[in-house]
């Protein structure tokens, strides 16, 4: 099958969607199909696969944004494959996979992160007039617009249920796949090996209980929060918080100063490879405001670590709270963070959690994940070809 992808920026550093195409693109080309990738900017790129670059024209951010929907469709039209997947907000997809979500359904939680009433009420104005927003939205509706309707596919259920909310996908368009995970890659043998390392080269000691997390917006996330719950844990146990990515880190140093902690944070910066992270850690937390199914959560689970998130994770609807570890309502509980965190530092406590952790994600592997959505890439072709008879 002839197979073509549309993503803003194909740059697999930058986060999970990105990461997501190029996984899929390797697994398709291993199975013999041709992949068109269709971006903005290109990071590695798979071998064997086409690309088309599709330049961001326009003297405003709102107007990229249009004119890379519109000329992503023209690339996916020249390709002229049998399917066009969107992974973002572009035109001209037969099957749409929104790996960020619904505008609505994110703008919804990112208002949840301002608590004074009157400045989430004055941010809600000015969101409801910003060009960007509002151009987003516009292409996010014209997707689901379209006569007939792409195969819509939700990586959890929390995004399946703000499809039907926002865009009233119907059941027969509607495919419930959650992301894949490289259970060989991530899995506890492997990351165990790392350890070592690992935990060397960040300066933990053998008896410190390593807190991790990964994130490139460290608000959206839970950094914020995740301080806050730090500040709370028994100071008279050796454990440490490492929290990895490229976000600016003076504000969250700063809280953490402020609330007498910043010595238990660790700030490395990006890490071109996250398993040795996993294999240092003994815990993932992620306190995250919106996640539609995070990868990064997936990851931990299967190296076998026990993960502390949120509801607002697509991710934590594979796990039960108290079994992999621990979901909470949200991330705004800061005293039952710590709680839960506090209770991780028993390693009794964490040691039946890391099977029950890659126990949870086992169905649910990158090869997994290609069956089930081939099985949505034939449902649309099919119904390509039915159409033009």
């Amino acid at each position: 099958m002839k197979i073509g992808f549309q993503i803003e920026h194909l740059e697999p550093a930058r986060g999970g969607a990105e990461t997501y195409v190029s996984q899929f693109a390797h697994e398709l080309l291993a199975a013999g199909h041709e992949v068109h990738l269709i971006a903005g900017a290109f990071g590695a790129t798979p071998k064997g696969a086409f690309t088309w670059r599709v330049m961001h024209r326009g003297l405003t951010r709102w107007s990229r944004d249009l004119n890379f929907a519109r000329a992503a469709e023209r690339a996916a039209r020249q390709a002229a494959c049998d399917v066009v997947v969107a992974v973002g907000r572009t035109f001209g997809a037969d099957v749409l996979q929104p790996h960020g979500g619904t505008i609505r359904g994110s703008r919804r939680q990112i208002l949840a992160l301002v608590r004074n009433s009157f400045l989430r009420a004055l941010k809600d104005g000015f969101d409801s007039v910003n060009p960007r927003i509002r151009m987003q939205a516009y292409i996010e509706a014209g997707q689901y617009a379209g006569d007939p309707l792409p195969e819509v596919v939700a990586i959890s259920r929390m995004v399946r249920q703000d499809l039907q909310e926002f865009h009233r996908v119907p059941d027969e368009r509607l495919h419930l796949v959650y992301n894949g995970v490289d259970l060989d890659r991530f899995s506890p043998a492997v990351c165990e090996a790392k350890r070592a390392e690992a935990r060397a080269a960040l300066g933990l000691t053998e008896d410190e209980t390593c807190f991790l997390i990964i994130a490139h917006n460290f608000r959206l996330k839970g950094v914020r929060e995740l301080v806050g719950a730090g500040a709370q844990l028994d100071r008279s146990k050796p454990w440490r918080i490492v929290v990895v990515g490229k976000a600016s880190v003076k504000p969250y140093l700063e809280l953490a100063e402020d609330l007498g902690c910043a010595d238990r944070f660790l700030f490395p910066g990006a890490a071109p490879d996250v398993v040795p992270l996993y294999g240092a850690a003994d815990v993932y937390v992620q306190p995250t405001w919106y996640d539609p199914c995070s990868l990064v959560v997936l990851e931990a689970l299967a190296a076998g670590l026990p993960v502390i998130t949120t509801r607002f994770n697509g991710a934590s609807e594979l796990m039960q709270d108290g079994r992999e570890g621990y979901v909470l309502e949200s991330p705004a509980q800061t005293d039952a963070l710590a709680d839960c965190m506090q209770r991780l530092l028993d390693a009794d406590r964490r040691r039946p959690m890391r099977d029950a952790a890659r126990e949870a994600v086992r169905d649910h592997s990158i090869q997994q994940n290609f069956k089930d959505m081939m099985a949505v890439f034939e449902k649309a072709k099919a119904r390509k070809e039915a159409e033009k008879k």
